[in-house]
């Protein structure tokens, strides 16, 4: 499914103008939760673009698709409100407090944390239901249903590798790269638990990769083979 087919279809469903029930689900979800630091999108990209190279006859049809960023899209829209608004609502402290500080200045509404969350998971339910894709992020482990038929995919890496990638990438100083890598994991496992009830255990995954001693390609190529296994 390209990207624009899976926007069209959300904000088609969201807005209650699709006919009849849901599509039937056409194949396995794959989601990746990963360490602050750790590689992501260049590795699902990686395994997408392979995954349907392969795709032959009628699967050609329904090709793989990485979905990260237009959950976050497909919210906001949902929503009513822009995507910036949302981000900055998302990563602050305390949002009960911020919103009421914007609600003062505005006559427009904006959503509550527990409205934007009831939302990621309902947009995330909805991208499963389609089936085929590979969802990044948004604490996908704890909302798309654990079975034989699903992966659910875990990157990490030692705490003093991150930092120090952090640092190469963006300059940070070993300070400011510690402090955001601590205050990012918080804030996923507090999301990842918010869905599933309990603290996610590594358990919870079918399969955990160490980036510091795999490459992103390894990784790719380990989550290929597991799928066609698993299909």
């Amino acid at each position: 499914m390209s990207t624009n087919h899976l926007l069209k279809y959300l904000d088609v469903r969201f807005l209650g103008e699709l006919s009849g029930p849901p599509p039937e689900h056409k194949g396995m979800v794959i989601t990746m939760s990963r360490d602050t630091g750790c590689d992501g999108m260049p590795i699902l990209e990686d395994v997408r673009k392979s995954l349907n190279a392969e795709l032959k006859g009628i699967n050609k049809k329904h090709p793989w698709s990485v979905v990260s960023k237009e959950i976050f899209e497909s919210s906001a829209k949902r929503l009513n409100v822009n995507v910036d608004i949302l981000d900055k609502l998302e990563h602050k402290k305390d949002k009960s407090f911020v919103e009421e500080i914007i609600s003062s200045f505005s006559t427009e509404s904006y959503p509550s944390d527990w409205k934007i969350k009831k939302t990621y998971k309902e947009v995330i339910e909805s991208v499963a239901k389609q089936g085929g894709v590979l969802i990044l992020g948004r604490a996908g482990v704890s909302i798309v249903e654990h079975n034989k038929r699903n992966l659910h995919i875990m990157v990490t890496a030692p705490l003093e590798w991150r930092i120090q990638k952090l640092m190469k990438e963006y300059g940070s100083t070993e300070s400011s790269a510690r402090k955001h890598i601590l205050e990012s994991d918080r804030n996923r496992d507090d999301l990842k638990k918010y869905y599933m009830g309990r603290k996610v255990h590594l358990s919870d995954y079918d399969v955990v990769f160490n980036e510091a001693t795999l490459t992103k390609k390894q990784i790719s190529k380990a989550i290929q083979n597991i799928i066609h296994l698993k299909q």
